[in-house]
């Protein structure tokens, strides 16, 4: 298999910041000339890539957000368990983790020459394969996806941005043994969990560096990280979740330099964001969320749900899913009765909550999924008993719009062309 440079992934990387700076109007007028009021710019809302709950006969549609309607429907060869955006939002990346494989597909959305363009949606033929394919990171513009492995197949991580996927270019490392982990790319390097042919729990995380068509084992980290589950990434630092708190790694250039912040609590899902300096992590068991600030190295409680109980009146709410939203200003979170929760990242206090889902069914629910809209301030949210995708304003903390589907939408992601908040 071809792999991705890292030059390449650096050059796209470097290409999408210089694109953005671009754009200002540095025309000067003269003095008998009275100037327009400047207009808006009309923001494209993009598309919405929706599987079907259908393991017999899936298929996928995409609904344009300006057109208001499903503007294309066609079938899979496999039935996505989770779907995700690919790092510049273009494709949608679907993983069939029993059948070990990773489809694509295009939105027909992209920015050419400066200039949006449109195009009919589709399935690549490109497929990516490999044991238990669980874990996606994607980070300023790459992403990692994990593969857990099998009896007979070791984990492994690919890497990837768009481009790659055009090019049919991906970058891959095998390790040793099978196990359940993540990898965080940080660049030209990804932090992934190891574990040792030797090692039945894990606990180890190595760097790795791209090196034109291979990675390179760079470093091990020093301090161990038991029972290791969940990752994410900040400006300056990366992190783990651990039995005892967080693994908090911070980046040198080449050099990673990790510490541990304590908790009194398994941490197994951390959420971060490139314009934050602080991670939300959150506990298994207790669903207590804490704010991890890497740089002083503690962790703070914060009360996210203000105490919210389920319909027995008695039982605290659950965390069922979180995401920050694209500008990187509010953290969304899913309970387990469909309040979904926002947090402000700036001051990290909660500002409220939006009943995303009325009637709500624990099994129904469970399938909900947050996802970013890139090109706003809002997340949606799916409603598999329902039929309908909610869109959530955050800001003012209410439902923007309800989207009606005649499939169910069992999994689904925002793709389209992202605003530089």
């Amino acid at each position: 298999m071809k792999k991705i440079k890292q030059g390449y992934v650096l050059s796209a990387l470097l290409s999408s910041v210089l694109l953005s700076a671009c754009g200002g109007d540095s025309s000067g007028s003269s003095s008998t000339v009275t100037p327009k009021p400047e207009q808006p710019a009309k923001i494209y809302e993009g598309r919405l890539a929706i599987a079907n709950d259908d393991s017999v006969r899936p298929l996928l549609s995409v609904y344009d957000l300006a057109d208001q309607k499903v503007i294309h429907t066609t079938a899979l060869s496999y039935s996505p368990s989770a779907m995700y955006g690919s790092p510049q939002s273009r494709y949608a990346v679907m993983l069939s983790r029993n059948e070990g494989v990773v489809q694509f597909a295009d939105s027909g959305v992209l920015n050419k020459d400066n200039l949006l363009q449109k195009n009919m949606p589709h399935v690549l033929a490109f497929q990516l394969k490999g044991a238990t394919p669980a874990h996606y990171r994607s980070f300023n513009g790459l992403a990692a996806l994990f593969y857990d492995g099998s009896e007979v197949e070791s984990s492994k991580f690919d890497v990837f941005n768009d481009s790659a996927i055009e090019k049919q270019s991906i970058s891959s490392q095998k390790l040793p043994k099978k196990h359940h982990g993540v990898a965080e790319p940080r660049g030209a390097y990804v932090l992934s969990t190891y574990l040792a042919n030797d090692a039945d729990t894990l606990s180890i995380v190595k760097s790795y560096e791209l090196h034109g068509d291979h990675f390179h084992e760079e470093q091990t980290l020093a301090n161990g990280c038991n029972r290791l589950h969940g990752a994410a990434s900040i400006q300056r630092y990366a992190a783990f979740g651990c039995e005892d708190g967080v693994l908090v790694v911070e980046q040198k250039g080449s050099q990673f330099i990790d510490k541990k912040v304590l908790i009194d609590q398994r941490i197994t899902t951390i959420a971060g964001h490139e314009k934050l300096d602080k991670f939300a992590a959150f506990a298994t068991g207790t669903h207590a969320l804490f704010v991890v600030d890497p740089n002083n190295l503690n962790a703070v409680g914060l009360d996210w749900s203000l105490g919210a109980k389920e319909a027995d009146g008695t039982t605290p709410v659950k965390r069922l899913q979180q995401v920050v939203n694209a500008s990187g200003h509010y953290l969304a979170i899913l309970d387990s009765m469909g309040m979904v929760h926002v947090v402000d990242t700036q001051s990290w206090q909660r500002i409220g909550q939006i009943k995303a889902l009325q009637n709500v069914n624990a099994t129904e629910l469970a399938k909900s999924r947050l996802v970013v809209n890139a090109a706003t301030e809002t997340v949606f949210i799916n409603d598999t008993q329902a039929k309908t995708i909610v869109e959530l304003d955050l800001k003012n903390l209410k439902i923007k719009q309800t989207i009606q589907l005649s499939d169910v939408p069992n999994t689904f992601t925002w793709l389209g062309v992202a605003k530089t908040f």
